[in-house]
């Protein structure tokens, strides 16, 4: 009996094993894992001071939360119009709320106080800021409602500003922008949007700024360490009314940095470098020498016939800001000559082959140039011509056969600079002309131009600018030109509003209330191989274009 005894209890045992495991599966437990918290905190509006409230004036404002928060010290707390906060009026924490002592601070009669939290708050455990929030009341029986709208975007490319900082000072003064908060202020949205709520009508200053991350204000701080990355403005001061403004499109342009010469290169002769402390194209240079300029990074090469005594001021805003003196010796280093720029390995070459050379060329002996045809050592005959815009660059001109490879060789004694320099190394360069078939042209024609203007003109494709196509056009009601040997895609035609006239596009400055120069772009039909568009673009129109393809 006990046996069959045992034996029963154990077979009931396993009959409650399965049960039992399900019954463990069953258990809760604590959820793991999940999508991270992205949202910041939410406004618990039953436990805070009610927001839009007239005819109050406050001695404390209680805003709850709907989790733990915290102040970041980075995003400061700004009430417009603005309050002398003393040390008991810094905005606290008090569990989840946010609590701003205003006792013993006396608010004007009849005004709409904003108090712009903006993204200051973020909860404790990701980080996450508020958005845009603000509490609003007013002294008087009426809340101001005027709002001002528009959008910052670089002042080169166009691109919307994500995050920047529109700014309203009802102080007129020129140096309120640089030393006080603003009255009122906005952040920008992805698309670079901003609207400024509660306004007062009346007249501001209007500044915009792209904030330096480790910035505590909001304005152009220029003794600061943490100035903006960029700034724009409105030219004019503007006149709020109420209802909703406009102000339109904003340009913001970097900060400048001070140009500073960092080094003096004349050992070289027949030249002289200037390393300067930020791109070489940027740096203004005035001297009463006769050079060839020619810039590389940071790097600004002049190249004089004769060394002569003289000054060179690098120049910002017509100020000299760096100086340079020269003392007339020539170099005693001779370099060998270098190509900067040489044909590609399969090129167009209806218009001739193109080489730049690393200095101005005096003279080119021909008797000393071998081109050549695939493996036969027959020199072929060429044309060539000196670019009187460009000192050292030379257009070789002849007709090429498709797939046929070429080598254009300098042999020594070739080359002459200006000082009167000669190469003493062969300088070689191959290419394969490829078949005129494989590239399309474009014709166009600008008109309505600015006869009392200059612009700069060139071709865009994939962000990238085709140095070859720059054109210099000054002065005149139209102008036509035709790039041949493009391949095809797309194309953007870009035109540069050259303002000040010194062949560059100039950024705008903030300190100097100078706007950013003008930038149009304006895209043109696709261009497929073997054909040719003609395109018309009338600036009138705001680069509405006409467009026929032939083949």
């Amino acid at each position: 009996m006990p046996t069959k005894l045992l034996a029963t209890f154990l077979f009931l045992g396993l009959l409650c094993l399965p049960f039992l495991g399900l019954q463990r599966c069953a258990t809760p437990t604590a959820p793991t894992g999940g999508p991270r918290d992205s949202l910041g905190p939410v406004l618990v509006v039953e436990e805070s001071t009610p927001n839009f409230q007239t005819n109050f004036r406050p001695e404390e404002i209680v805003l709850t939360f709907d989790e733990w928060v915290e102040i970041d010290p980075k995003q400061p707390i700004l009430i417009s119009p603005p309050l002398e906060l003393g040390e008991l009026n810094r905005p606290q924490l008090r569990r989840r709320s946010l609590v701003i002592n205003l006792e013993g601070l006396e608010l004007r009669d009849s005004v709409t106080y904003v108090v712009n939290i903006d993204a200051a708050i973020k909860d404790l455990n990701e980080g996450n800021p508020t958005d845009n929030l603000r509490f609003v009341f007013a002294t008087g029986p009426v809340l101001d409602s005027a709002t001002v709208s528009g959008t910052l975007v670089t002042d080169f490319s166009g691109e919307p500003i994500e995050n920047g900082t529109f700014t309203l000072f009802s102080n007129l003064a020129d140096t309120a922008v640089t030393t006080e908060n603003p009255t009122y202020f906005a952040q920008t949205d992805e698309d670079g949007k901003f609207t400024v709520y509660n306004i007062r009508p009346g007249t501001y200053r209007a500044v915009a700024l792209q904030r330096n991350p480790s910035a505590t204000n909001y304005f152009y701080d220029l003794k600061g360490y943490a100035q903006p990355q960029s700034a724009g403005f409105v030219d004019s001061l503007i006149t709020i009314e109420d209802g909703t403004n406009e102000v339109g499109t904003i340009r913001l342009s970097p900060i400048q940095k001070p140009v500073r010469i960092n080094a003096v290169d004349m050992t070289v002769n027949g030249v002289i470098r200037l390393t300067v402390n930020q791109a070489a194209e940027l740096v203004d240079l005035e001297y009463s020498g006769d050079y060839e300029r020619q810039d590389l990074n940071d790097t600004i090469a002049l190249f004089y016939r004769t060394p002569t005594v003289d000054t060179v001021f690098a120049v910002r805003n017509g100020e000299r800001v760096d100086t340079v003196v020269m003392e007339g010796q020539p170099g005693a280093v001779v370099r060998n000559f270098r190509l900067l720029r040489s044909p590609g390995s399969r090129i167009f070459t209806g218009d001739g082959i193109e080489v730049l050379l690393d200095r101005p060329l005096e003279r080119l002996d021909t008797s000393l140039v071998s081109l050549t045809q695939d493996t036969f050592t027959a020199r072929l005959p060429y044309t060539y011509a000196l670019d009187s815009t460009q000192a050292g660059r030379i257009t070789f001109q002849r007709k090429f056969n498709p797939s046929s490879r070429y080598e254009l060789s300098f042999l020594p004694g070739a080359l002459t600079d200006w000082v009167g320099n000669v190469n003493t190394d062969t300088i070689v360069t191959r290419f394969t002309a490829d078949e005129e078939e494989k590239y399309g042209s474009l014709a166009l024609q600008l008109t309505d131009l600015d006869p009392t203007s200059n612009y700069i003109l060139r071709l865009v494709q994939n962000d990238k600018v085709l140095i070859a196509t720059r054109r210099y056009v000054e002065k005149r009601f139209a102008y036509d030109v035709t790039y041949r040997g493009l391949k095809p895609g797309t194309y953007t035609v870009e035109l540069l509003y050259d303002s000040n006239e010194n062949n560059r596009y100039d950024s705008g400055d903030f300190l100097f209330g100078r706007q950013p120069e003008e930038v149009r772009r304006i895209e043109v039909e696709p261009l497929r191989a073997n054909w040719e568009v003609e395109q018309v673009i009338s600036l009138k129109t705001g680069g509405e274009r006409e467009a026929v393809e032939e083949r």
